[in-house]
């Protein structure tokens, strides 16, 4: 079984000496469950590239337990009650992780169950029923100390299916062997003929290029898709278990957070692309290639490597396949309605018929550059690369002379081509300078000498530069990260640095965007010679330590700057201010900053505005400090502060003082002062909540205001609001939200809210439940707050009692379109004879409304 739980990466990873199992990084993911295959008709962004593999057409949408106990274990499926089970996806989206993780859960949760794990693969063309009984049931054998199966276990063997207890676990249907050609055929066949497999639990994967891609013989089995991470909480839970040195996992995240990765962000949203990420990281040393085109053809490497065996490939047909994609990836960014989205018919123009065994489609298929995404209007296959930003990246590839980008006639541009403004092929440029080739090196020197010298001849409108004149220079300063060898780098940063200092509303606005795209090294280097400077006046140097606070993370040059503002007795206060906030921005662990950012704190002379600006920064790089706990303290202890200083205080400590016992002493020393008006008691007691939940004396504080008869109602709702937040479980927290809903004086906004809090802290909840459907059926509320309340309903109900309650509410009344979505969500989880039941009974209705009313009524004794 130990076997059975490698990853299906570890031969890639191997040789950086990572080999993992699967418990080592799993993160579970969720799964929906399909009604048919999606349709197609919109394209993407390119940023956005994982959404052209998300499913239109869904049934429901399980987290990863959910699925467990509700299709595995209850068998609560539509075609099959659980017995026929496939999971489809594209290749890397942790299918086979997914069912390594069944085995386990079937085997321990199931009782008597017998988990067989098949890698079809293996088969090679043996059938199944035959692997079983021979090949596999011999291992068992062998385990036992016997050389071969006996007549005995046989009979033992198919006495187990006989009874049910067989799990059988089909990993890679798409790379079984068959003689019919499709593997769903032939599968289907086995299954057929083979009786006594019938018998058994099925759960098996299938990439969605097999499962799509042709006349489908397994239509009695339930479909789910595995959904992608979610970025960043899923991505960033997957690298620090991925990574044994918890600082390189750390560096990894805070590198893809920066601005312009966002195509980076969305492409590691698939688990193997997330690991190829991670290697690359590893291999490095904490740092991706040079250039986008340098991380994009290692991944290109390393997906080749990836299930080698199992789809086997020579270099000339991989070189023969690279050549034709980027081909079809240029055409379709330059000529397609929908550039992301590819009809059948044009992919056929550049590689064959997918029915062609021997075409470059089924190898590109088989291979997983491209990916069955559904069908179009004509029932067609729409087909995707493997990521939107790979198919910028093959584009870029297939482009061997600049002129292609630009080609300037002056005099007459309707006859040039002028493919720099076209924002689709931006990527695609930068991606292009960053290609490795030699022979291109001279190419890309002209070109950018062709955007820094552009000329629109459409005037300059009092500006250095013509319009169309400055979007050429910023893609030649974004373009200058790419190519490293470009002779003039220098000259371009500082004069984008010049245009962010000094630039004009639009302009500034855009130099600050080049800025934050440029080469990060020069430009970091030209702000400190400005800054540097003898005339350098205060403005700059605000502006500085701005830019500094953007693109400098991790910098010692750029931490060392603004440690030198702060320290400055030179610098006036809101430079100061700017040098303390860039600090929290860039600084995390940074030695340095934080000893200056304690010394600022400890001067006398600080204002409270720079005093709170340093005090967050240092929560932020150096999280729990001491210093800018007690700071905080001090600011709400003091006396002589404003109001507004005050209430963002215990704000700020509620997100840098956990368990700290002083933080939570000066909380409740606040709770408890009898100067605290009730607007600002409501802050910290939400602070000291989140810092020491359950924290008794913040509840009590919340729910006093609760009671009280000289509060707003918009105090006592963020009251209502805090004590959801933070009083689960509390006894006192939930009798007074019990006790407020009693309220005859309670106006509807608020009875909602007081409900909805309730149901946070003791679920299910039968007054929260009472006070909605009250509220559904009250004829004195206007229909928002009906509706509002039919909303939080949806949301808090648990049982079938409280549907039943619910249905009943519903049927008696005539607006029912208002509240379809309710009646929906009860319908799709409560047994057919009980809804119709309680939707035809308008009388009983009427009585439990009134019961309903008497349980809300009665006094708490």
């Amino acid at each position: 079984m130990a076997e059975r739980r490698k990853l299906t990466t570890n031969p890639l990873t191997s040789t950086q000496g990572v080999a993992l199992q699967v418990d080592d990084v799993y993160v579970p993911l969720g799964l929906i469950e399909r009604k048919k295959q999606s349709k197609r008709q919109s394209d993407i962004s390119p940023e956005q590239g994982s959404e052209l593999y998300k499913e239109t057409e869904i049934t429901k949408t399980f987290e990863h337990n959910a699925f467990l106990e509700e299709v595995l274990k209850q068998k609560n499926t539509p075609k099959s009650k659980g017995k026929r089970i496939a999971i489809i996806g594209e290749p890397g989206a942790g299918k086979t992780t997914l069912l390594q993780q069944i085995a386990a859960w079937v085997s321990r949760e199931i009782d008597q169950s017998i988990v067989i794990w098949v890698s079809l693969a293996d088969l090679r063309g043996q059938e199944l029923k035959s692997y079983l009984f021979e090949t596999w049931l011999t291992q068992v054998a062998e385990k036992r100390g016997k050389a071969e199966a006996t007549k005995q276990l046989k009979d033992d063997f198919v006495a187990l299916f006989n009874q049910n207890n067989v799990w059988l676990l089909l990993d890679g249907l798409d790379e079984m062997s068959a003689s019919s050609g499709n593997p769903l055929t032939e599968i289907a066949r086995q299954f057929r003929e083979a009786g006594l497999i019938s018998q058994a639990r099925i759960v098996l994967t299938c990439r969605v290029n097999l499962w799509d891609g042709s006349s489908n013989a397994l239509d009695d089995f339930d479909t789910y898709r595995s959904l992608d991470f979610s970025y960043p909480e899923q991505v960033e839970k997957f690298i620090h278990k991925w990574f044994t040195a918890p600082e390189t996992g750390k560096q990894l995240c805070t590198a893809l957070k920066k601005s312009g990765k966002e195509r980076i962000q969305d492409l590691v949203k698939n688990p193997l692309r997330l690991t190829l990420l991670c290697l690359s990281w590893q291999s490095g040393d904490g740092k991706l290639p040079d250039t986008q085109a340098g991380l994009y053809q290692q991944f290109v490497d390393d997906f080749y490597k990836w299930k080698k065996e199992e789809f086997a490939t020579n270099y000339d047909q991989r070189q023969q396949l690279n050549i034709k994609l980027g081909e079809l990836a240029r055409e379709a960014i330059d000529k397609e309605a929908t550039r992301f989205r590819l009809r059948q018919d044009f992919v056929n123009r550049f590689l064959g018929d997918a029915n062609d065994e021997k075409s470059l489609l089924k190898l590109a298929l088989n291979r997983g550059w491209l990916n069955c995404v559904g069908i179009d209007t004509n029932r067609k296959p729409a087909y995707a690369f493997f990521h939107a930003s790979f198919q910028e990246y093959f584009a870029a590839k297939a482009i061997d002379d600049w002129h292609f980008f630009l080609n300037h006639i002056p005099k007459n541009p309707s006859q040039g081509t002028y493919r720099i403004f076209e924002p689709q092929w931006k990527q695609t440029i930068l991606l292009w300078l960053g290609r490795p080739e030699e022979n291109l090196k001279q190419q890309k020197q002209e070109f950018i000498d062709a955007l820094v010298n552009f000329k629109d001849g459409c005037g300059k409108w009092n500006r250095e530069k013509g319009f169309y004149e400055y979007r050429a220079y910023f893609l030649a300063a974004a373009g200058i990260t790419e190519f490293k060898g470009y002779s003039r780098a220098d000259e371009i940063v500082a004069q984008i640095v010049k245009w962010t200092i000094n630039g004009l509303s639009s302009i500034g606005q855009e130099a600050w965007s080049a800025l934050q795209q440029t080469d990060r090294i020069k430009a970091i280097a030209a702000l400190m010679q400005l800054l540097q400077s003898k005339n350098v006046d205060e403005n700059t140097r605000k502006r500085v330590a701005e830019s500094l606070g953007e693109i400098g993370t991790g910098n010692e040059i750029a931490i060392a700057a603004l440690v030198q503002l702060l320290q400055s007795k030179n610098v006036e206060n809101y430079t100061r201010r700017e040098a303390a906030e860039s600090l929290g921005k860039i600084g995390a662990g940074n030695k340095n900053a934080i000893a200056a950012l304690v010394q600022l704190l400890q001067s006398k002379n600080l204002d409270d505005d720079t005093r709170k600006r340093a005090v967050y920064s240092l929560g932020r790089i150096d999280p729990g400090n001491k210093i800018a706990i007690a700071t905080l303290v001090q600011l709400l202890q003091s006396t002589n502060v404003d109001d507004d200083t005050r209430g963002w205080s215990p704000s700020s400590l509620g997100k840098i003082g956990t368990g700290n016992e002083f933080a939570i002493a000066a909380l409740v020393q606040l709770l408890q002062s009898t100067n605290l008006d009730d607007n600002t008691r409501i802050q910290p007691a939400e602070s000291l909540g989140k810092i020491d939940p359950g924290n008794k004396i913040a509840i009590a504080a919340l729910v006093q205001l609760l009671q009280s008869t000289n509060v707003s109602d918009y105090t006592r709702m963020q009251a209502e609001y805090s004590l959801g937040q933070i009083g689960t479980g509390n006894e006192f927290a939930i009798a007074a939200l019990v006790q407020l809903l009693q309220s005859t004086n309670l106006d509807n906004y608020t009875r909602r809210h007081a409900a909805y809090s309730l149901e946070k802290i003791d679920p299910g909840n039968e007054k929260a439940i009472a006070a909605l459907l009250q509220l559904l059926q009250s004829t004195t509320v206007d229909d928002s707050t009906r509706r509002n309340a039919a909303s939080s309903l949806g949301e808090i109900i648990q049982n079938n009692q409280h549907r039943i309650a619910v249905v009943k509410a519903l049927s008696s009344y005539w607006r029912l379109d208002d509240y379809y979505n309710l009646a929906w969500k009860c319908a799709q989880n409560m047994p057919y004879p009980d809804f119709y039941q309680a939707w035809h009974q308008h009388n009983v209705a009427t009585r439990a409304m009134q019961s309903l009313k008497k349980i809300l009524f009665t006094r708490i004794i």
